[in-house]
């Protein structure tokens, strides 16, 4: 039993270090990592028990006379949408129906460190609004026996030298009913292996092993913090590759500014030209492929739009919005386009509080590109009327 006690601690270990190597890891998606004192909870609960033995399974009793009571108090962590790991101190009461040198009652206090898997997130999708998600659990805990009046049963000992006490190996189901973000109700089916000698009867015809089964419910709180995860926005490479070509390219002219000569005497005087159309805003943004969402990084370009449009009360703006024509047909593409039209002035709106009557929006899908690197044309760009 020891062997397999190390064996079962050593797995537990490796569960927990492979639970924290992953804990940004969600099926496939990316969270970003929570702070050390986030995703922390606490839960009490109280239940019921069936202790297992050959001799108490022949015993002639009804099944409501072996039913004994318990309770636990426990604290834990997610680690990712998937995995959790926790520490339950229990205790409880112990009716049997067989003839035991420990008599018809008996208590016990322990505990169990366990390591969960959130089954819907791990096979589905994480959704931190769920309300109802089914945890199976794996540990390792102790257990000391106690008499009816939950004293030691051996008196004249020490705490614990020759004293009834057992390591037990514990799985379960957790049954989560999540009521807000921070409040929950659990049921919780489990069941515990433990020494054969636990109820004094030793390896005489009964099981190798004891065991017993266990029934909870309670209630569980947040400790503070955040409660979910936040799944990482990942930036397209292409995208990336484009911003990175644009600043190549401004270096390059900057370049070529630089080695211009200072003065230029000779150059004729240029007349200000009058733009009778559209004036050209310095702000764009681009899109990842096939998506009408604002990436974080491309927000500045509708902040500084805001700030343009706030600073000149009479002035009003037009979002014109393209897609590529290397990708997609033409027909969704031009569906694209509205869509990225309308997410740019509905932040301009909603974000900013830019009046809806100072907006105006178009879309050409890739009718029109008006870069000639293809990647370029994933853009909606402003124009001042």
């Amino acid at each position: 039993m020891k062997k397999f006690s190390l064996l079962l601690f050593s797995a537990l270990v490796a569960f927990s270090i492979s639970a924290q190597e992953v804990q940004n890891v969600s099926h496939g998606t990316v969270y970003l990592k929570n702070k050390g004192s986030d995703n922390w909870y606490i839960g009490l609960g109280g239940g019921t028990n069936l202790y297992m033995t050959k001799a108490e399974n022949d015993a002639d009793a009804n099944f409501g006379d072996r039913l004994g009571w318990m309770g636990q108090l426990e604290i834990g962590r997610w680690n990712s949408p998937n995995w959790g790991t926790r520490l339950v101190i229990d205790g409880g009461h112990i009716k049997h129906v067989a003839n035991v040198p420990f008599g018809p009652e008996q208590n016990w206090l322990g505990g169990h460190v366990d390591v969960m898997y959130d089954i819907i997130n791990a096979w589905g999708s994480y959704n931190p609004d769920r309300v109802y998600s089914l945890v199976p659990y794996l540990g390792i805990g102790y257990m000391y026996g106690l008499d009816e009046d939950w004293k030691k049963p051996n008196p004249d000992g020490d705490l614990f030298k020759h004293q009834n006490q057992t390591l037990t190996y514990n799985v379960g189901l957790i049954n989560n009913f999540k009521l807000s973000q921070s409040i929950s109700l659990f049921l919780e089916l489990g069941w515990r292996v433990m020494q054969e000698s636990f109820d004094g009867t030793g390896t005489t015809g009964d099981y190798d092993y004891d065991s017993m089964f266990t029934g909870t419910a309670g209630i569980k709180f947040g400790l503070g913090g955040k409660q979910d995860f936040t799944p990482a926005e990942l930036m397209d490479y292409n995208l990336i590759n484009d911003l990175n070509s644009q600043i190549n390219r401004l270096r390059a002219e900057n370049e070529q500014l630089r080695q211009r000569p200072e003065s230029c005497p000779e150059c004729p005087e240029v007349q200000p030209t009058v733009v009778s159309e559209g004036v050209y805003v310095p702000n764009v943004v681009f899109f990842r492929i096939n998506s009408s969402t604002i990436d974080r990084r491309q927000q500045i370009s509708v902040h500084n739009t805001a700030e343009y449009l706030n600073a000149n009360a009479d002035t009003k703006v037009n979002i014109v919005a393209y897609a590529d024509r290397q990708t997609g047909t033409p027909e969704y593409n031009f569906a694209l386009s509205e869509r990225r039209a309308r997410a740019v002035a509905d932040a301009l709106i909603n974000e900013y509080g830019i009046s809806s009557d100072r907006i105006s929006i178009d879309w050409k899908g890739d009718t029109e590109q008006p870069y000639a690197e293809n990647d370029w044309n994933r853009v909606a760009i402003f124009f001042v009327e």
